[in-house]
C-alpha cells in the first residue's frame, strides 16, 4: 500500500497543526515542502503522512515538484544505453567516472526471523548526472559485484 492513503480524507481535526507548534511536541512543519514530520533524537526526521488522533492525510507534499519528469522516450534512450550492464567495469566502460560514489550507499536489513538476527547488506552506489537533461543513472554494486541501475528525476529545486 502507497502512503499517503489516498482513500482517506485530509485531516480535519488540526492536531498536526497544533503540534508543530508546542514546543514541547517532537512535530515539526515544513514550509517549503508542505510536509509535517517527526523529529528523532538523533536529528533526523521521519515524514508524517496521517494524522494520529483522526486518520486523516497530511497536506499534499510539494517534493515531487522538486525533481524532473523523465520523458518516456528518454527513459528508453537511458534503458537501451545500460542494458548490457551487469557489472562494475561495464558501468565505468560504459558511463565513464560517476559524478557522486557513496560507499556504502544502501544498507539493507532483513527482518528478524524465528528469533534469528537480522542480516546487513551495503552496496556500493553511483550516480551519473552527464548522461541527461532530465534523468540521473543511479547504480548499485552490491559485494557480489552485481549491478542494479535505476532512473530518477534530476534535482530541479523548487518553483515559487
Amino acid at each position: 500500500m502507497s502512503m499517503p492513503r489516498d482513500d482517506l480524507p485530509f485531516c480535519e481535526c488540526r492536531w498536526l497543526e497544533r503540534a508543530a507548534h508546542d514546543t514541547h511536541c517532537p512535530i515539526e512543519f515544513d514550509v517549503k515542502l508542505n510536509e509535517y514530520h517527526l523529529k528523532t533524537s538523533n536529528g533526523g526526521s521521519m515524514m508524517i503522512y496521517h494524522c494520529p488522533f483522526c486518520s486523516g492525510r497530511a497536506p499534499k507534499s510539494l517534493r515531487s515538484q522538486m525533481f524532473a519528469t523523465i520523458p518516456p522516450e528518454e527513459t528508453v534512450r537511458l534503458h537501451v544505453l545500460t542494458k548490457h550492464i551487469t557489472n562494475e567495469t561495464e558501468l565505468r566502460a560504459t558511463l565513464g567516472d560517476p559524478s557522486h560514489t557513496f560507499e556504502p550507499g544502501i544498507i539493507s536489513m532483513d527482518a528478524e526471523v524465528d528469533g534469528h538476527a537480522r542480516e546487513v547488506r551495503t552496496a556500493k552506489s553511483l550516480r551519473f548526472d552527464q548522461h541527461s537533461e532530465t534523468a540521473t543513472i543511479s547504480a548499485t554494486v552490491a559485494r557480489d559485484g552485481r549491478v542494479r541501475i535505476f532512473f530518477s528525476g534530476k534535482y530541479i529545486g523548487l518553483t515559487e
